[in-house]
C-alpha cells in the first residue's frame, strides 16, 4: 500500500486508554489495563521497535466520563497525517440492541448512558485524515467494533470503504465472546501476546512486521490457550503497514548472484497482469516438472520435491490408487513463505492417475477428489444395518459406501446405487443414472436472530440459504446458515460426477434407471 514511511513517522498520534477502576460493584477491576497501556507505550516509542515519538503518545488512565476519551481521540485524529492509533483496554458492554459500549469509571451495567458507545469513537477515527487509522480493542465482545468501523461483512465492498481509506481494526475477541485478564498475570491474555510478539519478533520474517503479521503471530500464540481468538479487519490494505521492527530478523549472508535463468512462458491460463513481474517457477529436480511458486500459501516445496514421484506412482497403481487424495502435501502459511501452486501440482498428479474401469471406481474417485468420506464397514459402528437401510430407503443388497463431511454427514450419503439426501423426515433418493434430472435452486435472505445472555440480548442479522431440490415428482427444501454444508456438498458432488461420466461413460453402463 502507499502510505507513511517507517521509521519514524513524520506525523503520528496514538491514544492509549486503560479503563481498569470502576465505581460500580457490577464491574470487576482490571488492574492489567494500566500496565497494558504503559507497556504498549514503551514498545511504540522504543526506537529499536516502533516509529512513534514520545510526545506523540497520549495515555488516558481510568476515564470517568465519555469526554475524557473523546477529547484526546478527537484531537489526535485532527493532528495525525501518517498514522492514528487508538487502543482501549477495559470492559466491553453490550446494549439491549446489541451495540458495543466501552466501560468507564462511572459506568453501570444496564445503564447504557453511563458508558461510551463505540460508534462515537469509531466516527472520530474514520473522519481523521491520517493515511492509516488503527483501532485495537482488548475488551469483551470487541469483535463488534469491525462493523462500526467498516460496515457489516455482507456490505464490505470497495465503494463503501472508499470514504474510510486505510482503516484497520484488531480486537481481542469475536463479537459474541469474552476476553481474559487472568488474576495474577501482568497483562491481559491478548495484550500480553501482542507485547511478546512485538518484543521478541518473528523468526524467519522480514526486517519489519506489518499489522497483519502481528495479528497472525498473536493468533498462533492464543490458539493453544482456551481464550477467544482475536480478529482483524483491514480490507482496505492497511494491514500491510510496516508497524514495528522485527527483532528476530537475520539478514541473509551475501552471495554471488547466479546467472539469470532463461525466461519460461507462464502456465496456461495464468497470464501476468501488465507491469507485474512474472511469478518464478521451480523444478522438482533437473529433469522433473516445474510449478509456479506462490507467496503466502502453496504446497511445501521441500515436501513436494521429496515425495512427488512416490505420490505419482501410488495414484497410477491399479491397487493403491485410492490411498492418495488431495491435499497431497502440507501447505505453507504466512506471507514470508513460498510454496508450489496447489492447483498446478494437483493437476500434474491427477494427470497420472489410473482411470476408473468400473462405476464403483468412478464413484470412489469422485469421493476421494472432493474429500468426502469413504466407508468400508458401514456408517456408524454399532448401528444395525436395518436402521441404516430404513433411514436412507435402501433396498435389500444396496450398500452404504460414503457420506459428506462436517455438518452434512447425516444429510448427504452415497450408496452404491443412489445419492440420498435427508431433511428431518423427508428423504430424496436419486439414482446415479439420473443425476442430470435433479434440479437445484438456491435463495438467500436475512433473518433477525436474538440471542439472550445473562447480560443482554444480542440481536444480529443472519444470512439464511434455502436450497430447493426437485427430482421426478419429489421436492425438498433445506434451510441452512452461512456455512451451508449440505448445499456445498451437493455443489461439489454433482458437477464432479457429471465430469467423470463425460470422460468415462463406459463406467456408467448398466446402472439402475
Amino acid at each position: 500500500m502507499t502510505g507513511p514511511s517507517f521509521p519514524p513517522y513524520a506525523s503520528a498520534r496514538a491514544v492509549l486508554i486503560g479503563s481498569g477502576t470502576y465505581e460500580s460493584r457490577g464491574l470487576t477491576a482490571i488492574p492489567h489495563s494500566a500496565r497494558n497501556i504503559r507497556a504498549l507505550q514503551g514498545v511504540l516509542t522504543d526506537r529499536t521497535l516502533g516509529g512513534f515519538a514520545a510526545g506523540d503518545v497520549c495515555l488516558v488512565d481510568d476515564p470517568h466520563k465519555p469526554h475524557d476519551v473523546m477529547d484526546p481521540v478527537t484531537a489526535a485524529a485532527e493532528e495525525a497525517r501518517d498514522v492514528l492509533l487508538v487502543y482501549y483496554s477495559g470492559h466491553g458492554l453490550l446494549t439491549t440492541a446489541g451495540d458495543l459500549h466501552l466501560s468507564l469509571m462511572a459506568s453501570e451495567p444496564g445503564q447504557e448512558w453511563t458508558s461510551l458507545p463505540f460508534s462515537y469513537l469509531a466516527g472520530a477515527v474514520k473522519q481523521s485524515r491520517a493515511d492509516v487509522k488503527i483501532v485495537i480493542l482488548d475488551a469483551c465482545y470487541s469483535g463488534r467494533a469491525h462493523s462500526d468501523l467498516m460496515g457489516a461483512e455482507s456490505r464490505l465492498v470497495r465503494d463503501q470503504l472508499s470514504a474510510f481509506k486505510g482503516v484497520y481494526s484488531l480486537t481481542s475477541a469475536p463479537g459474541h465472546r469474552t476476553s481474559k485478564a487472568p488474576p495474577g498475570a501482568v497483562h491481559s491474555t491478548f495484550t500480553g501476546c501482542l507485547l511478546a510478539v512485538a518484543r521478541e519478533g518473528v523468526a524467519g520474517g522480514g526486517p519489519v512486521l506489518t499489522l497483519s503479521d502481528l495479528y497472525e503471530q498473536v493468533r498462533r500464540r492464543m490458539w493453544s490457550s482456551d481464550s477467544a481468538l482475536p480478529e482483524e479487519c483491514g480490507k482496505t490494505g492497511a494491514g500491510a503497514l510496516p508497524f514495528l521492527h522485527n527483532r528476530a530478523f537475520s539478514p541473509p549472508p551475501p552471495e554471488s548472484a547466479p546467472p539469470p535463468a532463461p525466461a519460461r512462458p507462464p502456465a496456461p491460463g495464468r497470464r501476468p497482469a501488465p507491469g507485474t513481474p512474472p511469478v518464478p517457477r521451480a523444478a522438482t529436480h533437473p529433469d522433473g516438472p516445474s510449478f509456479t511458486t506462490v507467496q503466502a500459501g502453496g504446497y511445501r516445496i521441500r515436501e513436494v520435491n521429496a515425495r512427488l514421484a512416490e505420490v505419482v506412482a501410488t495414484v497410477a497403481d491399479p491397487v493403491l490408487w485410492s490411498q492418495e487424495g488431495p491435499p497431497y502435501f502440507r501447505t505453507e502459511s504466512g506471507r514470508k513463505y513460498h510454496g508450489y501452486d496447489v492447483t498446478e501440482v494437483d493437476a500434474y498428479i491427477d494427470g497420472h492417475r489410473r482411470p476408473p474401469t468400473t462405476f464403483a471406481d468412478a464413484l470412489r474417485l469422485v469421493m476421494l477428489l472432493q474429500r468426502f468420506t469413504f466407508l468400508r464397514d458401514g456408517w456408524r459402528p454399532g448401528l444395525p444395518a436395518s436402521v441404516q437401510r430404513s433411514r436412507y430407503g435402501m433396498a435389500e443388497g444396496e450398500r452404504l459406501v460414503g457420506r459428506a463431511t462436517d455438518g452434512a454427514s447425516r444429510a448427504v450419503v452415497f450408496t452404491d446405487t443412489h445419492l440420498c439426501v435427508r431433511n428431518f423426515q423427508d428423504l430424496l433418493r436419486v439414482p446415479y443414472s439420473r443425476l442430470a434430472a435433479l434440479s437445484l435452486s438456491v435463495e438467500t435472505h436475512e433473518e433477525r436472530v436474538v440471542t439472550v445472555t445473562d447480560q443482554a440480548g444480542i440481536a444480529e442479522d443472519v444470512l439464511v440459504y434455502t436450497t430447493t431440490l426437485r427430482f421426478g415428482g419429489g421436492r425438498m427444501e433445506i434451510r441452512e446458515g452461512s456455512n451451508h454444508p449440505v448445499l456445498s456438498a451437493l455443489r461439489r458432488f454433482l458437477p464432479a460426477m457429471a465430469a467423470v461420466r463425460t470422460r468415462h461413460p463406459e463406467c456408467f453402463d448398466g446402472l439402475l434407471p
